[in-house]
């Protein structure tokens, strides 16, 4: 089995921790009004900033020169969690926005990582019965009925 490109894989992660969190703003504006919302968003955000620059941390310390500077690598994994911190912080001092909402909105983006390997164990699934028995390449994975 191949690896998938980490590039395309890191935006198959933001692509579906961005639905989920636009999911989880509308369900939040819609129930509990534009404070809530907001404080939603702002956790998303958030999350895919964190996620991208955890993508550029690792890829410059694992892909990168060999030769360069891990003290750059290191600062910003550090500088990355302190913009966590910072973010929370105001949302906690302003009292504008709503801290368990935005921790909420920053952890529903990370449920992106589970659905995307769902969703490629299904297509796992399907590409390991077409290779088997080709002429079930285009029925569902899951044809079981209950009992």
């Amino acid at each position: 089995m191949a690896a998938p490109d980490t590039r395309t894989l890191e935006r198959r992660l933001l692509r579906i921790g961005t639905a989920l969190a636009g999911v989880l703003v509308l369900a939040g504006s819609a129930l509990w009004g534009m404070r809530i919302a907001l404080s939603l968003a702002l956790g998303g955000a958030l999350a895919a900033v964190n996620l991208s620059w955890i993508g550029a941390t690792t890829g410059a310390l694992f892909f990168g020169d060999p030769k360069g500077s891990k003290r750059r690598v290191l600062a910003g994994f550090i500088l990355r969690l302190l913009l966590i911190l910072a973010v929370l912080y105001a949302t906690i001092r302003l009292h504008f926005l709503s801290p368990p909402a935005a921790v909420a909105g920053f952890t529903v983006f990370y449920c992106s990582i589970l659905v995307a390997g769902v969703l490629e164990a299904l297509e796992s699934a399907r590409r390991d019965r077409a290779r088997v028995r080709p002429e079930l390449a285009d029925r569902p994975v899951c044809t079981r009925k209950a009992k």
